[in-house]
């Protein structure tokens, strides 16, 4: 699998002009012409025809047709001559921009960085470029961030910041643009999604604590219109229910350490004799801890705490992270490569993906104290 994914900052794509040069230097290192290079420098000095040039550069080339060698001297070449694709003309002159635009909550959150970096090596393999944006989990940033996409004319979007009744949606929909939702489902019908499993992965959760002895369980939830946090919270409930139990539980206002701080902080103020948590995400996890610490109490020794996620680094926090593994790569390879199926078949029907999750137990959780 090729890691080398195009990846565009909404509002820096580059844009070359067409004016040309005739001026061209003899030598192991060609001279860039006066002006910006275009396609027929490229191929001038690499000593190709044009459509050769064009296909090796648009990540279009025929394997056989074109060999390695060839390849890489026009690429060298095109780097050399500070060559950029002209994308603006090329939309006009095809039709098609070859831009994928993908939204994000957070683009600093190592969790969603490993969805990013699959997309983009899926993209590039097929010759598309990504544009991604980051909402801060914000609607009307989402709003403005996908009206941008969609007026540089990009041909589909992966949609991360999904809630339950979300306008933006229904008017990606209403415009008719292929969208694939990825980590969230909402209640627009007719979208395509890529999600984990929630249901399963917190009932891996729930019974890995229940297996050591935990009786007095707390869930720390996500924002309370987002799909991940709802199943979540359903399975909680459902699995707690199975076995006779009932636990306190709380929606965050965001997945942050902040929020899972001061959320279980009230949860073990409300309920003092509190055995374990089970966390909406690692970073609600992460304050969960802190929470734990800061009551006078540790972890696991007097309260053992679960993430959701598996982000990474979560083996190295202190103590390393008992969570459920959700595959980045893989929900993101899935997204990506179902977007590009849904522009290929327009009328292919909607489908829900989930990705299997995996319970990884490390140090932050324990058998219950006597």
């Amino acid at each position: 699998m090729n890691h080398r994914g195009r990846l565009s900052v909404l509002g820096s794509l580059p844009i070359v002009s067409e004016s040309r040069s005739d001026q061209s230097t003899s030598g192991t290192a060609p001279s860039p012409p006066s002006g910006r290079p275009t396609l027929r420098d490229v191929a001038r000095e690499a000593g190709v025809h044009v459509s050769t040039a064009s296909r090796v550069l648009s990540g279009q080339a025929a394997a056989g047709r074109i060999t390695a060698e060839t390849a890489e001297r026009i690429r060298s070449v095109a780097d050399q001559l500070g060559y950029r694709r002209n994308t603006v003309a090329r939309a006009l002159r095809t039709g098609r921009t070859l831009v994928i635009g993908m939204i994000v909550p957070d683009v600093a959150n190592l969790y969603q960085a490993g969805i990013t970096r699959a997309a983009g090596d899926v993209l590039t393999e097929s010759g598309y470029s990504l544009l991604l944006a980051s909402t801060d989990d914000d609607l009307e940033h989402a709003r403005s961030q996908v009206a941008a996409m969609l007026g540089a004319q990009a041909e589909g979007l992966l949609y991360g910041v999904a809630r339950q009744d979300d306008p933006v949606l229904r008017g990606v929909v209403d415009a008719g643009t292929p969208a694939v939702l990825f980590n969230r489902v909402g209640r627009v019908p007719g979208m395509s999604a890529v999600i984990p499993d929630d249901r399963s992965g917190t009932r891996l959760a729930v019974k890995h604590l229940l297996d050591l002895g935990h009786r007095r369980i707390v869930h720390v939830g996500g924002p309370e219109d987002v799909s991940s946090s709802i199943h979540r919270f359903d399975a909680f409930v459902e699995t707690l229910s199975a076995a006779g139990l009932t636990g306190e539980r709380h929606f965050a206002e965001r997945h942050t350490e902040d929020e899972g701080l001061r959320i279980t902080r009230d949860l073990l103020e409300e309920s003092p004799d509190t055995t374990a948590v089970v966390a909406a995400n690692d970073r609600l996890a992460l304050g969960a801890i802190d929470a734990v610490r800061e009551s006078g109490r540790s972890c696991p020794g007097d309260v053992s705490v679960v993430g959701f996620n598996d982000m990474p680094y979560a083996d190295r926090f202190s103590p390393a992270l008992t969570t459920i593994r959700i595959s980045q790569y893989d929900l993101g390879f899935r997204a990506a490569t179902l977007l590009l199926e849904i522009i290929v078949d327009r009328g292919r029907p909607a489908e829900t993906q989930l990705v299997s999750p995996e319970l990884v137990v490390r140090d932050s959780t324990g058998p219950v104290s006597d």
